[in-house]
Parts: C-alpha cells; structure tokens; sequence
C-alpha cells in the first residue's frame, strides 16, 4: 500500500490511500513517493508524522524497503537535531519508528544543513544525508518515485 500525504491550504493535511481498497497489492511496490516538504510550523510536521503513523498498521520486512521518502531541506531540520531533541522528542521518535519499521525513509540535505549551520554529528543516525536536495529529488524522480 502506498500512502500519500499532502498539504492542503494552509495547514490542512490530507491522507490518501494509493491503492483502490478491492486491488491486489503485489510485494513488489508500485507507488513510490518522496515528499518535498516545507512546513511552516512544527504542527505541520507533526500531523504528517502522526497519520503516517495511523496509516502504518504494522512494520514492512525488510525485503520491502520504504515507498516515501521525506527531502528534509527547510526549516523542518531543525526539529530533527541532536541540540533540540528534548524539545521535538515525540517527532523525533516517531520518525525513528517509521524509518525503522520501512514506512518512511528520511534525507536531509547537506547544503541546506550548511545553510542551518546543522552539523552532520548534531542529526539522529537513521537519518540519511544527501549532497542537494534537488538533484536527489530529480534522481528519485529517474527511479519512479512521484514528488508530492
């Protein structure tokens, strides 16, 4: 099942279900999804996590990687730093859960990192850099992946 999640309006977020209820889902997956995010606030951010959560019922084996892949390159990467986790701890976590049950895969951006003056030492391991956001978008995009 791929699950995709977007903004809608300002502060709206949508869950949707990829996949018609009655088709058969093969193992192999279909619909592989990167999220471009920028939210504006850290309830934005949350909300996302949170119905993905609802959404995963259980974890996927590992023959079945993750079909999203979050592009952490605003503001957001801040949230997810070593320095502010007591106060992001329940986003923190919940994104450590999704990433190790192969729900969602996480990729922060080195430049934007810079640009936040974020050391790569200062972000959780299950975190996966990547030297520009852009280009590793438009190289997820080459592999079938859908930007939303």
């Amino acid at each position: 099942m791929a699950i995709a999640l977007y903004f809608q309006g300002s502060s709206t977020i949508v869950a949707e279900n990829l996949v018609e209820p009655t088709a058969q889902v093969s193992s192999e997956p279909k619909n592989n999804v990167v999220f471009d995010i920028s939210v504006k606030t850290v309830e934005q951010l949350r909300d996302v996590l949170t119905r993905a959560d609802n959404l995963a019922s259980e974890p996927r084996s590992a023959t079945q990687p993750a079909n999203i892949s979050i592009m952490l390159h605003g503001k957001e990467i801040e949230y997810f730093t070593i320095d502010h986790y007591k106060q992001y701890k329940d986003i923190v976590d919940l994104s450590a859960k999704l990433d190790a049950y192969n729900v969602i895969q996480f990729k922060m951006c080195e430049t934007a990192m810079k640009d936040f003056g974020v050391e790569k030492d200062n972000v959780p391991g299950f975190i996966e850099f990547v030297p520009n956001g852009e280009l590793e978008i438009k190289n997820l995009v080459r592999q079938g992946y859908t930007v939303m």
